[in-house]
Formats: structure tokens, C-alpha cells, sequence
């Protein structure tokens, strides 16, 4: 223990003046002992690390990343009211997701974190508190996905374990409050620090006009105390606006040091390196009453600099929070009706199903739900993209977030909140899977490794411009020096990918093409084989009957056997059966992806795939080939059984998608395309014929296992697999895909597996996806390269001497600001409907 005591005593600057634990400043009245700490949260949460063991290595961390802010540390004790609710059953009802094995998923806010350190911490829980199995900590927002089982620990235990170490929790409500959190309040700070340096800037330029106009070589002393003040000034925006890429250098250099790399060094080196130079000799100048100051194109710089990283933080905020910011569009108010007629304004999460709500022309829809009365038009844009509004009647079910456009409407609750649709596509975006949030993708990683070499660079020419300028014109060497490491600053190398990737995905989610992760646009750019689903991908899924042979009463039997479930085929028989007595069904029991079985009337009735039935029901010779005979004409035989005997077959229609002939065909042309359907085998076939698709790459009667076991063997033939579907059968071959898309209106498993989730049904978000990542990755390519570009040219006008220190600082933020307009004005994909 006393070897990572010493390792901490390192690190901390004077003896005593700073916090052992959060480096803040120390009172002189607690600096008696040592450590010393700037309050008693501090000495008890760096107590418990040493007890704990975690000490050595969350101080390594700590000290190695830039931190999101330095902020005190809270308390390290939590409300006992809160720990209970934590356990209580609403808390579990509302807030946590139940998973196999009798675990359970939520998402906590935890206040205080705000660096490596933190999350490694927080991440270590599952091995230090039994009964917890996953934590993951997205550091910007302060959100804790955490997996534990109830009966193993109780949650406020794990708020308790938490709290030890200064991270009181809270539960986590999507979409509302987290505008409030860590990137924000950065945000906010990093405007503060513009304003500041923009003041300080403004002065010094005033008083550099007046040195420029000969105010220096005034003999009366006013052209020293120009420079006396110029001075001054400087030292506030270099200590206060500097700091922020003085701290981000020497955290850089310590990893690069402790590494032994110089792949580790930060962009932030040489503009650093740059600011020190200019100021340094600038106010040894002051000093000494000779030389050349710099003081206005150092504040300069400073103001720039960092106007164009609140540009980049905003940018990024606004474009990656967009599925975030949907949920906050549903009202959180809403206007109940009574019984009586009268109105209410209520908080909308205390709605609950079977309440009726008074929507005005205009006004937001607050909850999913279904009209009770009235006929208006409704606005899907913010859940589908789509600009004409629906028109609804009682009966259509409409959802929160949406706009009603044109008359009242009376809704009847269904889900609120969180349950929402738009509330679950929120909280599918933030969920594990597919492209972790951790994970990297390459261009980000490649765009990383790139800055980190071209620091090294800009460090290695200033060395070489010191020399050769010291012997060419040594006047002249601190200047050109300066205006080396000024102008080849790579902040617009840094910014180029992510915020470009972050713009892209904002970009798409408000179309309605909700993606997980940065890296599942990258991949979309290699995509070079598709799998389709046939039925409600390719086809509408609007299925209906078309024909049937066999007797009435099997029928009835059957649409007995189906009403009530969801499958597109159930759907087709309860419509068919609309309006005719049906007897109830009893013993229900469901075949995945083949068919369904139960007892009607005392009888055993099975409805499903003619090859499931026809294994071991008797066929009579009246409905001998009816299935081939169906099959053969496009449509999907479903063979009925009634205790042993084949009583109907019955033939279902489902019309193929306007758009998907040319979808596919575009899709053809890039791609390998596969049709991989449960459906019959002639059926798909014949499909597949419609649509382009050739016989040999058309299969039918597919299981669930089928499907995966076709996207690996084109992954193991070198192929980068997409895979479209909306059915439970078409889960595992999602998650198997390098990239999987569900389509709206399919199973919540088929949007749990996948890497995409489309609120439109269709083919068209396949073509979309392809082609949104493709203008994505180009805008990438296209802010790299004019950011290498203005970098080589900088250097090389500044190693000739072409730039001076106030040319270098007007010209680097402006690279910044190009790379920021072409990242924000540039991905315009038209998606389709």
C-alpha cells in the first residue's frame, strides 16, 4: 500500500497544496497532515480505495486522461429515501428491464464521474459486489447500465457501494434531464472561457494597433506601458483560456512518458508548445524593453481555438443526442378528459392504460394509444420521416410525439412514457449490442493514430526551423517557430471524423434510421451481400386469404386457433373470419416459425406449414397436391388439421412492395442478393422471380437456423453480410450479420437483435443505409484530406518564413470552422418513403 501511496505523491503538484484526490486546492488549515485533502469526502472515498486495493490503478488512470471536468466530489452518502425506493416495486416496474436467469437490466445517473478513472472504477463493480453481472458507464452522460439479480443483492446495496466512492445515483428517466449533464455543463463552461478570451483578445488587439501606429517609439513611456498591459492581459487568457490545452499536453506527455511512445503525445503538444514559445518570449521582451511582442496573436489564437472546440462540442451534442431529444419531444403534460366531458392538465407519466386524453389541432400527441373519438390528420415525421400527415378515425392507433394537424381528437391511454414506441426506440439506441459505444471505428481509430504522428511531426519541424532560422536570421527564429507550431495545429485533423460520424448519425435517426453506433456506418460502406426477408420485407405483410379448400368448419376451427396473436398469417384468418361465431380455443400452443396447435370444441386443431402437418396427418384424396397446386400460382399454402385428418388448405396472398423490383435491382449491382424466407419453397421461388433475384440464391422453407447458418457461410466465403427482416425466425441471422436491420412493424426480438432499426417498413432503408454511410465516410475522407492538405501547405509557408504569429493564429481556427460547416452542411441523402 505505501508503494501506491508514493506513486499518488508524485503526481500531486507542491507538497500538500493540492487534494490527494481530486487535486483541487487545500485549504492552508487542512494542510497540517499529510495527504492532505480539500474536504472529508475526499479522505474517505481515498481511504476506501486503499482498503479496496483499487487505489494504484484509479490513480494511474486518473492522472493519465483528460478529464471532463474537475469537479468536487459529492457526497459520498445517499438519501435513505432514495435507497428505498431503489428496491421498492414501482421503482423495478418502471425503470428495470427483466432478463433470463432472474436478473434485471436499468440505467442509474451517477453524479460526480468525469474522467478514466471514474469509469474504471464504477466498471470494476460486478467483481467486487456479488450479485452484480454488467456495469458500463458512458462517461459524457453520466449513464450506468447495470445488470444484477435481485435476489443475489438488492440494488440500493449496489447505490451504497457506489456512493463509497462519490457517485450518489439516481434513477435514470430517457430523454428528460439528461440535456443537463456532464457535456452540457462543459459546454456551458467552455462558452464561458470564449467569452472571457474574446474580451482579453479584443483588448490587446486594441493596444497592438497602437503599438503598430508608432505608439512604441513614443519617447514619453506610453509605448512600455502598452506593453506592461498588453502583458497583463495575456497572462488571464493564457492561464485561464490555455489551460484547457495546457492540461489535455501534460496529460499526453505523462502517458507518452509512462508508455515510453510518442504515438501517445495530443494534438494540444505543439499548439501548447506554441502559445508557452510566443508568450514567453513576448513578456521577456516586455521585460527587458526590446524585442518583438506577440501578446495579441497569442490571445487571438486562444479566443479562436476555443470558439472552435464549443462549435465542435455543440455540433456534436446536438447531432449524436438526437434520439435522446425525440423523447424529450413528447409533451410531459397532458389534458385528461373525465367522465363528465371536463379537462385536467396532468403530468403525463401519471396516465395510466384506459384514461382518455384531449388533443387539440396543433398540440402533440402525449401517449401511444388509439382514438376514441374524432377524425383528424396526423404527423409521423419525427417517427418515420415522412412529411404527409395520416388521416386517423376511432380505432387508429396513433403514438406519442406525434402532431395532430387539423381537429380534435380523444385518445385512449395505452402506454406512456418510456413504453412508448418512441420511448423504446430511445432507450434500443443506448442499449449494449451490435457496435459497442466503447468500440472505436476504424476511421475514428486511423484519424487518432493520424493526429498523434502529426504532432510528433509539427514537434520535430519546429525543432528543425529553430535550428535553421538561429543560423539564417537569429531575430527572426522565435517568430517562425511560433508560427510553425500555431498554424500546423491539428484540431481540424482531430475533429474531421468524429463529429463528421456524429452529424451522419443524427442525421439519419431524424429520418427515421435509428443506428447504434459509429462503426455500423463504416461497415455499411463494405457491405457486399444481402439477405432478405421475404415475407413483410419484400412483400407488404398485409396478408389475406385468397382461396381455400376444404370444409367452412375447418376454417372456423382454425381462425379459433389464430385470433388474438400477431403473425401476419393469424391476422389474415381473423380478418377472413370478421363477423362469424367462432368457438373459443383452449391449450394454445405455438410452434415457432412452423405453426400453432390447440383444442376447439374438444377437437385437436394444428394450423401451420403444410410439411409440419402432413407428417403425420391422414390426407384425404379431395385435398391430395392442394398445397403444390398454390404454391406453384405465388401464393403460401397453410395446411388445417383436425385430430389426424388434413381438413383445408388454404391459400394466402401477400402482395410484393412497389419499390422492391428497384430496390433490389440497385441493390443487385453493388451487392450479392439472397432471399432467405420460412415461407414455402415455391412460393419464395416464385417471388424471387418477380424481383429479380436468381432461382439458385432463392431459399425457401428456412429456419431460423437456416437463415444464421447462410450468413456464415457467406462470411466465411469473405463476404460483409447484411441481413433485412421484421420476424422472431429472422433474430439470429440479425445477430449473426455484420450488420442487421430490422424493419418497422416486426418483433421486438428482431429489433433487439439488430444493428439498425428503420421506423418505416420496406426495402428502402437498406438502399438508405448504403448510401447515407457512403456520403458519411466521404465527408470523413474529404475533411481528412483538406485537413492534411492545410497542414502541409501551413508548414511549409511557415518553415520559409511566409507566416507570421498573427497570420497563423486568424488562419488555423479557420481550418477548424471549414471542417465543422463540412461536416454539418454535407450529408444530404434522400431517403426514401
Amino acid at each position: 500500500m505505501e508503494s501506491a501511496v508514493s506513486a499518488r505523491k508524485d503526481v500531486t503538484a507542491p507538497r500538500g497544496a493540492q487534494c490527494a484526490h481530486c487535486g483541487l486546492p487545500v485549504p492552508p488549515a487542512l494542510r497540517a497532515r499529510e495527504p492532505a485533502f480539500c474536504c472529508s469526502s475526499c479522505r474517505t472515498v481515498y481511504g476506501i480505495l486503499q482498503d479496496s486495493g483499487l487505489d494504484a490503478t484509479y490513480y494511474r488512470l486518473k492522472e493519465s486522461s483528460p478529464a471532463v471536468g474537475r469537479l468536487r466530489p459529492p457526497s459520498s452518502s445517499a438519501p435513505e429515501s432514495l435507497l428505498q425506493e431503489l428496491d421498492s416495486p414501482d421503482f423495478m416496474e418502471q425503470h428495470a428491464v427483466p432478463l433470463d436467469g432472474g436478473r434485471y437490466r436499468t440505467d442509474l445517473y451517477l453524479d460526480g464521474v468525469h474522467c478514466a478513472a471514474c469509469v474504471w472504477l464504477v466498471e470494476r463493480l460486478p467483481q467486487e459486489v456479488d450479485g452484480a453481472y454488467s456495469a458500463r458507464l458512458q462517461l459524457a452522460r453520466g449513464r450506468l447500465t447495470l445488470t444484477w439479480n435481485p435476489r443475489e443483492v438488492a440494488l440500493s446495496d449496489i447505490a451504497r457501494w457506489l456512493a463509497r466512492f462519490g457517485y450518489p445515483v439516481e434513477p435514470r428517466v430517457p430523454g428528460r434531464g439528461e440535456s443537463q449533464s456532464g457535456a452540457s455543463r462543459a459546454e456551458r463552461g467552455l462558452l464561458v472561457r470564449v467569452g472571457v478570451a474574446w474580451a482579453l483578445a479584443g483588448n490587446v488587439m486594441l493596444l497592438a494597433f497602437a503599438l503598430y501606429g508608432g505608439l512604441d517609439s513614443d519617447a514619453t513611456g506610453l509605448g512600455s506601458a502598452a506593453r506592461w498591459l498588453s502583458l497583463l492581459l495575456a497572462v488571464p487568457a493564457v492561464v485561464y483560456g490555455g489551460g484547457v490545452f495546457f492540461r489535455r499536453a501534460v496529460s499526453s506527455l505523462r502517458v507518452a512518458a509512462r508508455a515510453r511512445s510518442l504515438r501517445h503525445i495530443h494534438m494540444d503538444t505543439p499548439i501548447s508548445a506554441g502559445i508557452l514559445t510566443g508568450f514567453v518570449y513576448s513578456a521577456w521582451a516586455t521585460i527587458t524593453g526590446s524585442g518583438e511582442i506577440w501578446f495579441d496573436s497569442i490571445t487571438v489564437l486562444i479566443a479562436a481555438l476555443l470558439t472552435a472546440r464549443w462549435l465542435q462540442l455543440r455540433a456534436q451534442r446536438l447531432a449524436g443526442d438526437t434520439s435522446d431529444r425525440l423523447l424529450a419531444l413528447v409533451p410531459s403534460v397532458a389534458r385528461r378528459q373525465m367522465a363528465d366531458g371536463r379537462t385536467e392538465r396532468v403530468q403525463a407519466d401519471d396516465l395510466v392504460a384506459g384514461h382518455l386524453v384531449r388533443v387539440e389541432p396543433g398540440e402533440l400527441i402525449p401517449v401511444d394509444g388509439s382514438v376514441a373519438d374524432g377524425e383528424s390528420h396526423v404527423g409521423h415525421a419525427v417517427l418515420t420521416g415522412e412529411s404527409r400527415p395520416v388521416f386517423v378515425r376511432p380505432g387508429t392507433t396513433v403514438f406519442a410525439g406525434t402532431i395532430n394537424e387539423t381537429s380534435p381528437l380523444t385518445i385512449q391511454v395505452a402506454r406512456t412514457g418510456p413504453r412508448t414506441r418512441i420511448g423504446s426506440l430511445v432507450s434500443w439506441v443506448s442499449e449494449p449490442g451490435g457496435a459497442s459505444p466503447a468500440s472505436r471505428p476504424g476511421l475514428l481509430g486511423a484519424a487518432n493514430a493520424l493526429g498523434g504522428w502529426f504532432s510528433i511531426s509539427v514537434l520535430a519541424l519546429a525543432s528543425i526551423s529553430a535550428v535553421a532560422w538561429s543560423v539564417i536570421d537569429p531575430a527572426r527564429a522565435v517568430s517562425h517557430v511560433v508560427a510553425l507550431l500555431v498554424i500546423t495545429c491539428p484540431c481540424a485533423l482531430g475533429m474531421a471524423t468524429p463529429l463528421a460520424l456524429a452529424v451522419g448519425l443524427g442525421r439519419a435517426a431524424r429520418r427515421g434510421l435509428f443506428i447504434k453506433g459509429e462503426r455500423i456506418l463504416e461497415r455499411a460502406t463494405s457491405i457486399t451481400a444481402v439477405i432478405l426477408d421475404k415475407t413483410g420485407t419484400i412483400t407488404e405483410g398485409a396478408m389475406r386469404i385468397d382461396a381455400f379448400e376444404g370444409t367452412i368448419g375447418a376454417m372456423l376451427f382454425a381462425a379459433s386457433v389464430e385470433t388474438g396473436l400477431s403473425h401476419p398469417i393469424a391476422r389474415a384468418f381473423t380478418a377472413w373470419a370478421d363477423g362469424r361465431p367462432l368457438e373459443p380455443a383452449t391449450g394454445v400452443h405455438l410452434v415457432p416459425s412452423t405453426g400453432i396447435e390447440a383444442r376447439v370444441d374438444g377437437q385437436r386443431v394444428r394450423v401451420g406449414r403444410p410439411a409440419w402437418i402432413l407428417d403425420s396427418a391422414t390426407v384425404p384424396k379431395s385435398l391430395e397436391g392442394a398445397a403444390a397446386r398454390m404454391a406453384a400460382g405465388g401464393r403460401t399454402p397453410v395446411a388445417v388439421e383436425i385430430d389426424g385428418m388434413l381438413a383445408a388448405v388454404v391459400a394466402i396472398t401477400d402482395p410484393v412492395r412497389p419499390d422492391a423490383r428497384a430496390t433490389i435491382d440497385w441493390l443487385s449491382a453493388r451487392t450479392e442478393v439472397w432471399i432467405c424466407s420460412g415461407d414455402d419453397k415455391a412460393t419464395t421461388a416464385h417471388v424471387a422471380s418477380r424481383v429479380g433475384v436468381t432461382a439458385g440464391r432463392a431459399i425457401g422453407a428456412a429456419s431460423p437456423e437456416r437463415k444464421k447458418q447462410l450468413v456464415e457461410a457467406l462470411q466465411d466465403e469473405g463476404h460483409h453480410v447484411l441481413v433485412v427482416g421484421d420476424g422472431v425466425n429472422d433474430t439470429p441471422a440479425l445477430r449473426a450479420a455484420d450488420i442487421g436491420l430490422a424493419v418497422a412493424d416486426g418483433s421486438a426480438a428482431s429489433r433487439m437483435a439488430a444493428h439498425v432499426y428503420v421506423t418505416r417498413p420496406g426495402l428502402g432503408a437498406a438502399r438508405d443505409l448504403i448510401e447515407h454511410a457512403t456520403r458519411v465516410v466521404g465527408v470523413v475522407r474529404r475533411n481528412l484530406t483538406f485537413s492534411l492538405a492545410y497542414n502541409v501547405m501551413g508548414a511549409g509557408a511557415a518553415l520559409v518564413g511566409l507566416v507570421t504569429p498573427l497570420l497563423a493564429a486568424v488562419a488555423m481556427p479557420i481550418s477548424s470552422f471549414v471542417v465543422v460547416l463540412s461536416s454539418l452542411k454535407s450529408h444530404k441523402t434522400r431517403f426514401r418513403r
